[in-house]
């Protein structure tokens, strides 16, 4: 009898161990499908006319008046000249947690904070123009257009605020919590919620224009290219709406039914007919602006957490592996790849100015590197999340809870550039 139990239980442990196996060989199965294999891409639908930088602000001017600098979030400048080496030149100081960048207008910056804080800063000297006070945390980079600023909240409100006092003229409350930076076009304004709508708001009448509903959170900025607008929900999706009446062109799953992955936090940029995107399944997207198809898939190490910055025909974004990966944007094929040495993590998003493009580390580190080779040019001890943005006269890094100016050691003082009031900042 006990040879019996004995047996039974050596087949029970048996059995329970080959199930273990069929259970983790089956999870791992359905985590490669889910994420799929990576993919070459073409020349379909590759436009070089559309080249980023050249939307948002006039030739030959600089300024950074939303989140990614361009309505298609590009996050390139090419007007800027200034480039390393830098000198420090003011040091802004906050309380609290600055987890994106600000925006700028040639004289001041605009910039949320965690504790609800919205801060205008002068360009000059750094000093404080005024300080707005929310209830919320602020999750998001506000935009400048009309002498008003605009700020979406994690408490559900569009505040949009006087840009000489910093009052505010008025709110529009949404259903749910607000990180997704706004974009002004026009006399709308337009983000998404964490219940997945997506807002048309408009300025005149402070009410929704029309209303786009997503499946899942809505965290990612929406990108604008014409008359087109691109923006990605944490189910994988993006989706590709109409600006003028908000209907659907068309909407594209980038990760498969069974991943465990695969979510957009990442803002799309919008350049040469293609739409770039990271991934939570580790992966660079590149789909057709016009179709939704996708045209290629490139992996990385971990999460792509980070919107891409496009510039010089190169699709540029940091992965939780702690390499920092410049792409072929036509084919997806890596040019160059940068080991931040340390294993940092790189959740935020880089910024191109002139011929340097530059990023933060989770650790702390920003780091600026030659495009063309991936060099590094300059890096400071601060710096997390969405580091730089630029002007005419210098860069603005945003640190943990600071802001700082950098400009050429031999650069002349700003003076005040006029302010941009574009109502398609």
């Amino acid at each position: 009898m006990r040879k019996l139990m004995s047996s039974l239980a050596r087949r029970r442990t048996l059995s329970a161990g080959l199930g273990l196996l069929a259970l983790v060989a089956l999870i791992g199965g359905l985590i490669m499908y889910g994420a799929g294999a990576d993919r070459r891409g073409d020349s379909t639908e590759f436009n070089v006319k559309e080249r980023p930088g050249s939307s948002g602000s006039p030739e030959g001017f600089s300024t950074w008046p939303i989140w990614g600098r361009t309505p298609a979030r590009d996050r390139f400048d090419p007007n800027t000249r200034v480039h390393p080496p830098f000198s420090k030149r003011w040091t802004y100081r906050t309380q609290s947690l600055l987890e994106f960048p600000p925006a700028g207008d040639g004289q001041y910056l605009y910039v949320g904070a965690n504790d609800g804080n919205i801060h205008a800063i002068s360009v000059i000297d750094g000093s404080r123009r005024w300080i707005a006070r929310t209830p919320g945390p602020i999750a998001s980079t506000p935009a400048v257009a009309d002498d008003r600023i605009f700020v979406t909240s994690m408490d559900g409100t569009l505040y949009v605020l006087d840009i000489d006092t910093g009052q505010i003229d008025w709110t529009f409350k949404a259903k749910s919590r607000l990180e997704s930076s706004p974009i002004v076009l026009g006399r709308r304004v337009y983000f998404g919620a964490h219940d997945g709508t997506v807002y048309a708001v408009s300025i005149r009448r402070r009410r929704a224009v029309w209303t786009y509903h997503a499946d899942a959170p809505v965290k990612a900025a929406p990108a604008v290219r014409g008359d087109r607008l691109y923006v990605g929900d944490y189910n994988g999706r993006m989706h590709c709406i109409r600006i003028g009446d908000g209907s659907r062109v068309w909407v594209t799953q980038t990760r498969r039914e069974f991943s465990f992955g695969g979510s957009l936090y990442s803002t799309p940029a919008i350049a040469y007919g293609r739409v770039y995107v990271g991934s939570t399944d580790g992966r660079m997207y590149s789909l057709g602006a016009k179709s939704g198809e996708v045209i290629w898939v490139r992996s990385t190490g971990d999460w792509v957490y980070a919107s891409p910055a496009v510039a010089h025909q190169r699709v540029f974004a940091g992965s939780y592996d702690g390499h920092f990966y410049a792409f072929d944007a036509r084919t997806g094929d890596v040019v160059w790849e940068f080991n931040t040495g340390s294993g940092e993590r790189i959740s935020g998003s880089a910024s191109v100015v002139g011929n340097v493009v530059y990023f933060s580390t989770i650790g702390g580190t920003t780091y600026g590197l030659d495009i063309k080779r991936g060099k590094v040019r300059w890096t400071f001890a601060d710096g997390r999340y969405s580091p730089v943005i630029s002007d005419d006269s210098g860069i603005y890094l945003t640190g943990y809870t600071k802001v700082y100016r950098f400009a050429a050691p031999s650069a002349a003082p700003v003076n005040g550039a006029s302010r941009a009031r574009s109502g398609n900042s």
